[in-house]
């Protein structure tokens, strides 16, 4: 009966201390992204830089959809094809 408390005891301990360092790992994750801080300008920063490169990947998708769906191009494939 005494084996069974201890055993209990043993595996409470266990799932907190691993529960524990997850959260302390996350805590630190979150410490180095900046998040929760006063200072969001670097958050700021990021999505500032986030949206022109995604701006940038727009424009060239849609400079290579044009390429694409040109009747030259077409032409061009077909003609490879022929070789």
């Amino acid at each position: 009966m005494e084996n069974e408390y201890v055993l209990m005891v043993i595996m409470v301990t266990f799932i907190i201390g691993i529960s524990a360092t997850e959260m302390f790992k996350h805590y630190l994750k979150a410490r180095q992204l900046g998040v929760g801080t006063t200072d969001d300008s670097h958050i700021k920063d990021k999505v500032t830089q986030l949206s022109l490169q995604n701006q940038a990947l727009i424009e060239r998708v849609q400079v290579l959809e044009k390429i694409v769906t040109e009747p030259e191009y077409e032409l061009k494939q077909q003609i490879s094809a022929l070789k």
